[in-house]
């Protein structure tokens, strides 16, 4: 790599620094920071959330209180931040935060249970190398460097100088008249409006999101698309499943909005490959944000991708080892993909994406 990562991650570094250490967050993402913390013995001196989420509550044995009380309290700690935002005026309390202390946002999967850290890099540094080395742009070396270093580290400013706006994706892929778009992790409808206004020459959407209320929900805000005239109205397909390697039926947890994936428990829910889904259609555009099935997406797509060359945007944030196994295993597949990487506005690497075009 071109510029050099940190010699020790945010984990080591922890177990050496003589300050107390203290959460900013009690979802997810603390039980997972805390339980790395525990790991290393390194010792939680308090967990404090924003004011409006305090309420007289306990969090795996602490008691949630304030910034402010816990920094009277250690005026020398160190925070971590355990959650993900795009919120300006949260994203404002954390600078402030970060301007009175020493205060990282420690990389945890989402999903998975491979930690980035510094073995992880090592063990997989060529990897790394090759996939920097396929990056098509000064951009996505940028982001990429950003990227790797922010994980190691925690610094979560390293990735504000690379932060671009999800419409360049106009700017990196090129698609054909009558465009068929297929919609992975299709949300609330936010990506399916967003790409139906960047790539106007979309006529056939497939939009695929697992969690039933987030499904009725995309059906109801894109409906205005089908009933459009300017130039023409689409043909959407809507189907509630989980995108896999193989076709059949899997479970999901219930009530997890966004973060609907498989799990060996809960609702019985279709999972469909990206074939099944097409049903026979050329793929000129796949967009995949499947809370960290990307991989089994994609090995179940090996045969369209071979076949159609399609446009892919590709979320690699939910695990760690995403940032290697997606592009290379793309690259592999198509060797004549242009490989880009783009980080749009978020605290943590959130909103992380490879793009892959043949043109």
């Amino acid at each position: 790599m071109s510029t050099a990562v940190p010699q020790q991650d945010i984990w080591t570094y922890l177990t050496t620094a003589q300050k107390p250490v203290v959460l900013y967050g009690t979802g997810n993402g603390a039980d997972k920071i805390l339980d790395q913390l525990l790991a290393r013995n390194i010792h939680v001196s308090g967990i404090f959330a924003s004011s409006d989420f305090v309420r007289n509550r306990t969090f795996r044995g602490f008691p949630v209180e304030t910034y402010e009380a816990l920094h009277a309290r250690f005026p020398d700690m160190i925070v971590l931040i355990c959650f993900g935002t795009s919120r300006p005026e949260v994203l404002a309390n954390i600078d402030r935060i970060a301007s009175e202390c020493e205060t990282y946002a420690p990389d945890v999967p989402v999903y998975g249970q491979i930690l980035f850290d510094r073995d992880f890099y090592e063990t997989h540094a060529e990897s790394f190398a090759q996939v920097r080395e396929m990056l098509s742009d000064e951009v996505s070396r940028a982001t990429f460097d950003a990227t790797v270093k922010y994980k190691l580290s925690g610094d979560y400013t390293l990735l504000r100088p690379v932060e671009r706006p999800l419409s360049e994706a106009k700017e990196l892929l090129t698609l054909s008249d009558d465009a068929t778009f297929l919609d992975l992790g299709a949300y609330n409808g936010d990506t399916v409006l967003l790409y139906s206004s960047l790539f106007p020459q979309i006529r056939n959407i497939v939009a695929v999101e697992p969690d039933g209320r987030n499904f009725r929900k995309l059906q109801d805000n894109t409906s205005s698309l089908r009933e459009g005239t300017d130039p023409a109205p689409k043909v959407i397909s809507y189907v509630r499943a989980l995108v896999s390697d193989r076709d059949g039926i899997t479970r999901i947890d219930r009530n997890k909005g966004r973060g609907a994936h498989e799990s060996a428990s809960g609702e019985d829910l279709t999972a469909a490959t990206i074939v099944t889904l097409l049903q026979g259609q050329k793929a000129d555009l796949i967009k995949l944000d499947v809370e960290g099935n990307e991989l089994a997406a994609l090995e179940g797509g090996r045969e369209v991708i071979l076949r159609d060359h399609p446009s892919l945007i590709v979320s690699c944030y939910h695990k760690s080892e995403d940032l290697i196994t997606l592009p290379l295993l793309l690259r592999e597949l198509v060797p004549e993909y242009k490989v880009y990487l783009r980080h749009h506005p978020h605290l943590l690497c959130w909103n992380t994406e490879f793009y892959f075009s043949i043109t």
